[in-house]
């Protein structure tokens, strides 16, 4: 298929977009005026998920802006500006359906964006498969959100489930950092369950390796008395999946004990609105794993450390702070969307805009190369990257805030046992 990348502030950025999609300089429809078509986008812009869902928010504007800027959607053989529909779920799952419901009643919308916790996509999913709406979820799921028996056929997820990132950070420390004793470290709910539930899946199954799980309370002020079971388990690493409030609680806490100095430290799913709120010290030296990073640089494939770079300065220009990985998931949740109505000549179709994406699997961007497969999921290239955690004397960047200058590439997870196979979803 002939491509066109623009890679300009003014124009989409870090995406090579199929002409068939966004056909700026073509003939307008025969009135001369383009059409405009709404899509949702629901995120907690309040409430324990709002400095995740503001980001966000945000990725979704940039991307609208970018497809107008480039000249619009065709569908159907005429040209549309698209619009957001932005509303806010509190960080509650009723209240996200009932966003959900006014806009596909009152606004005509039948395709959405969005969700910050897991609960809330999981609720979502539910609605769009009862009222026939299409919808990307832009952040973490469940891993049921992807089965053949719980699945919604008109969702999917750009990111992944808590399970593969627990599945990924132990293939990583068992098979690249030889780690063969591991304390997990993990907040008692249902994104610690799951990291937990990936994280053992893979450890049972190499010969040699110990490893116990060390559950903590969710929103706790003080962590130490786990921390103290956790190190006297004496763990060549401390495996950390909490999440939000807890895990710069975690982190902070970890550094005062000077766990560094015992063993390696590595956290599930670092993120801007985490590493933001620790001081530097606290995380130097500390591995991370990340979904992706707005600074690749170093990393290997020059394509994605360019494609990067040009989301991130145009993200920044816009905003003021670089984007973290749900402002980027969701940016691109926003171009598959209108990449669907594209290619299957529909807006308010939901089962033939999903069978259009699943006909057209593969797409680029900030992430590099990405495909969607017939559970709802992504399949990345590059299933995460692992960081280690700067000191404030490593910190130098000059475009934004040095506090967001926190994390150096070290390593790629290329994704092997990341995403377990379709056979393990029950298909």
């Amino acid at each position: 298929m002939k491509r066109l990348c623009i890679l300009t502030a003014a124009m989409i950025v870090a995406l090579a977009m199929p002409t068939v999609l966004f056909a700026g300089g073509e003939k307008e429809a025969a009135s001369g005026e383009r059409g405009t078509i709404n899509i949702g986008v629901i995120t907690s812009l309040s409430g324990s998920g709002g400095v995740i869902g503001i980001g966000q928010r945000y990725g979704a504007e940039l991307a609208i802006e970018h497809i107008n800027a480039a000249g619009g959607i065709k569908v159907d053989g005429r040209m549309y500006n698209l619009a957001g529909v932005i509303r806010d779920d509190e960080s509650a799952p009723d209240v996200a359906l009932r966003r959900m419901r006014e806009i596909a009643r009152d606004h005509k919308v039948s395709a959405f964006v969005g969700g910050t916790l897991g609960n809330i996509s999981v609720a979502l999913a539910n609605e769009s498969k009862n009222a026939d709406l299409f919808y990307i979820a832009s952040n973490g799921v469940p891993e049921s959100f992807f089965t053949k028996e719980s699945r919604a056929p008109t969702s999917a997820s750009i990111v992944a489930a808590a399970e593969w990132a627990g599945r990924g950070a132990a293939a990583y420390m068992i098979d690249k950092l030889k780690m063969k004793r591991i304390a997990c470290f993990m907040p008692d709910y249902a994104i610690g369950q799951g990291t937990w539930k990936g994280f053992e899946e893979i450890a049972k199954a190499r010969p040699g390796v110990e490893y116990e799980v060390f559950w903590h309370p969710v929103g706790a002020p003080d962590l130490t008395a786990q921390l103290i079971r956790a190190r006297e388990y004496n763990p060549d690493i401390l495996f950390m999946g909490s999440w939000g409030g807890d895990a710069i609680t975690g982190l902070k806490q970890a550094y005062e004990m000077k766990l560094r100095s015992q063993m390696k430290i590595m956290h599930f799913w670092l993120m801007n609105a985490f590493a933001s709120g620790i001081p530097p010290e606290a995380i130097e030296g500390v591995y991370g794993q990340m979904f992706w990073y707005h600074d690749m640089s170093g990393f290997s494939d020059k394509a994605v450390v360019d494609a990067s770079k040009a989301f991130s300065a145009d993200y920044v220009r816009k905003y003021g702070s670089p984007p973290d990985g749900y402002a980027m998931t969701t940016y691109y949740a926003v171009i598959e969307t209108a990449r669907a109505m594209a290619l299957s000549g529909s807006t308010n179709n939901a089962r033939m805009m999903m069978d259009a994406l699943y006909a057209n699997p593969s797409w680029e961007g900030a992430k590099g190369k990405a495909a969607w497969r017939s559970d709802g999921a992504v399949i990345y290239d590059y299933a995460t990257w692992i960081v280690e955690g700067k000191g404030a004397a490593q910190r130098t960047a000059t475009t934004y805030d040095q506090k967001f200058d926190y994390a150096t590439i070290v390593d790629v997870y290329d994704g092997g046992e990341y995403v377990p196979p379709l056979s393990k979803l029950g298909y």
